[in-house]
């Protein structure tokens, strides 16, 4: 009998166990998964949480980890946060809140705020138990996007390729700031809630702490650490005093950081992280610097694959219909209906004139389909339960023991259940939204296959990239320069189509360089299209806004037909750059 004591298997065993099998598996079908099959590490882990939590096998429960296992859930929630947020702006293209400062804001403002409203009025209409505040109470957690869940937009990875550069950057930058930006929502309806009859004060306690400490001074704190990390790490880096694996875990550490003195600090650590990323990534000095490598790209996956299986696991089933509570499962799915089509497609679509990034009502459609919901939402659901207990009590109390003689009982109770079950819809339908327009256009192309689905699927940008290859091809063939080893000859014929004016160009390369071979450069409007030596389109970039600090164009590669690596990307900038050159 005494050897079988060594099977002393606790909680925590058994988590290593789940987490490690599960990630392996994962990580053996990842590509399958996330590039033919287009179903992101969220759903899977999401699933695989629920099968082995208390509501099936049982093998994991984190409900039993601690005393008070929302608090758990909160600092899980803001260490993914934290991290996807700084990541989120230091990979946006070098000085992009700047230069789309307008498009940004005026979606944040349309989306947020109407989607705010809309869907706490939807809120108040379908659960008779909550007035109109306190359907804005719940349903301030929900103003946030999530960057986890968008990365099949916003990531990287075959559909992504196939969306307008401006679009998922636009996207990306949206949902980093609407994080943080989240808030001043949540802390605006616990004021009107907890604070009724009382304007003046709700007016000056949102204003001077919600806004202008917690959120202005945030932003600064963020921008501070974000500068100051930037120069500490170009100063060892340009000494030889920092290596390469360093350099890229050192933004999980300033993220850590920015959450650290943002909490001590008491104000909004999510826009601290995301405003600190944009000022550390500020000139693109550290994205060169981390080009081509994936261990942050590999944190990020383990991360995430580990908070949803928690989330999985934690999931309150029994209260989706649960009748002591007035939740019933025929009104959370009315809900999450009215929410998935009424949060943010009708403010996106309003702000579409407004909004100079996106150029068609179907770009608008799109941008405003693509705001998912997830850690952001659960997050601020528990901030807001904290929040208005703060008011009533010293001690938070865990949402099966809040006692129903506690103010504003219902919002408590109900908060969690709400949110988590519109962030199992927004994981099946945003999940499931790239397979489903992938399947759409294989469909009307006629080329479905039972197996599998093919990943050279045709949506917004393989379209537009098919339109501009038809349209030079047929009417722009006018290869007539030659440029080789000591020769500048240029000879350029220039036409005006609907497509606008296109320049061609040749480059011949020299022999020192990859390969001995022409290429090709067309520049439409704004787009510059690379053709090889076969009139195949190897790259294409679009050339964002000129930066008067510069003395190069800024381009952003957003298709690219190399699978080969033939053609190195700075190589074919430099070329543009030498043969466009910035006016």
């Amino acid at each position: 009998m005494a050897v079988w004591d060594q099977l002393d298997v606790n909680q925590a065993h058994k988590t290593y166990a789940v987490l490690g099998i599960f990630t392996t598996l994962f990580c053996l079908v990842s590509l399958l998964m996330k590039e033919r099959l287009f179903v992101g590490e969220a759903f899977i882990s999401t699933v695989t949480g629920v099968i082995v939590g208390p509501h099936a096998a049982n093998i994991m429960n984190p409900l039993e980890w601690s005393d008070n296992p929302d608090f758990l859930t909160l600092e899980i929630s803001r260490i993914i946060l934290i991290v996807q947020l700084f990541a989120v702006s230091v990979e946006l293209p070098q000085r992009y809140i700047k230069k789309h400062l307008v498009s940004l804001i005026v979606l944040l403002c349309f989306t947020m705020i109407l989607g705010w409203v809309i869907t706490g009025l939807f809120t108040w209409i379908i659960f008779p138990e909550f007035n109109f505040i306190d359907g804005l109470a719940i349903t301030a957690a929900i103003t946030a996007t999530d960057p986890v869940l968008a990365a099949a937009i916003v990531g990287k990875g075959k559909f992504s390729e196939r969306i307008p550069a401006y679009i998922r950057d636009l996207l990306s930058a949206e949902s980093g700031a609407n994080d943080g930006l989240a808030f001043p929502f949540v802390l605006l309806a616990v004021d009107i809630l907890t604070k009724k009859g009382h304007p003046g004060i709700i007016i000056r306690d949102w204003f001077c702490i919600a806004i202008l400490y917690e959120c202005v001074f945030g932003v600064l704190l963020g921008t501070v650490i974000g500068y100051l990390g930037k120069k500490a790490i170009q100063f060892c880096e340009a000494r030889n005093m920092v290596d390469k694996q360093s350099l890229l875990v050192f933004y999980i550490t300033l993220s850590l950081i920015c959450t650290g003195l943002g909490s001590i600090l008491g104000v909004d650590d999510l826009l601290v992280a995301f405003a600190a990323g944009a000022a550390f990534a500020w000139d693109g000095w550290f994205v060169k610097q981390s080009e081509g490598q994936q261990l942050s790209n590999s944190i990020d996956l383990l991360l995430n694959v580990g908070y949803f299986l928690y989330f999985g696991t934690i999931i309150p089933w029994e209260d989706f219909n649960n009748k002591e509570i007035g939740l019933h499962w025929w009104r959370l799915v009315l809900l999450g209906i009215a929410i998935i089509f009424l949060r943010r497609i009708p403010a996106a679509l309003a702000a579409k004139p407004f909004v100079p990034d996106i150029k068609s009502w179907k770009e608008a459609l799109f941008v405003g389909h693509f705001g998912p919901v997830g850690v952001g939402g659960i997050f601020c659901s528990i901030v807001t339960k904290s929040a208005i207990e703060g008011h009533f009590t010293k001690e938070e109390t865990p949402i099966d023991e809040i006692d129903e003689s506690m103010p504003h009982y219902w919002v408590l109770r109900c908060i969690w259940p709400i949110v988590s079950f519109i962030v199992i819809v927004s994981i099946l339908v945003h999940g499931f939204s790239v397979t489903a327009i992938v399947f759409y256009s294989k469909m009307k192309k006629g080329d479905v296959s039972s197996k599998t689905l093919d990943t050279n699927a045709t949506t917004l940008e393989a379209k537009q990239q098919q339109d501009m290859e038809s349209i030079k091809l047929n009417e722009f063939r006018e290869a007539t320069s030659d440029e080789g080893i000591g020769s500048s000859n240029l000879h350029l014929r220039r036409n005006s189509t609907k497509a606008g004016k296109l320049l061609g160009k040749n480059y011949t390369k020299r022999k020192d360089e990859l390969k001995m071979e022409t290429l090709k450069f067309f520049k439409i409007g704004r787009d510059i299209l690379v053709e090889d030596s076969k009139d195949t389109i190897v790259k294409k970039y679009r050339l964002n806004d000129e930066d008067p600090e510069s003395n190069d164009l800024d381009l952003n590669l957003t298709f690219e037909n190399d699978n080969n690596g033939i053609y190195d990307d700075d190589e074919v900038k430099k070329m543009i750059r030498g043969l466009f050159p910035k006016k």
